[in-house]
């Protein structure tokens, strides 16, 4: 597909399925976070230290 078809595809679809579709995009394409594991171990890393301390 091209962008100007991918394009006219996502002006027809309904406002809920653009939503989903925005969703997705976002989480495969733009979300830089690191995974939530990860983000939860180096908060309690920071709240008790580590093993070695």
């Amino acid at each position: 597909m091209t962008a100007e078809e991918i394009l006219k595809a996502i002006i027809e679809m309904d406002n809920s399925e653009r939503i989903k579709l925005l969703n997705k995009l976002y989480d495969r394409y733009f979300d830089n976070r690191p995974p939530r594991e990860q983000i939860i171990k180096e908060k309690e890393e920071i709240f008790w230290g580590t093993d070695d301390d």
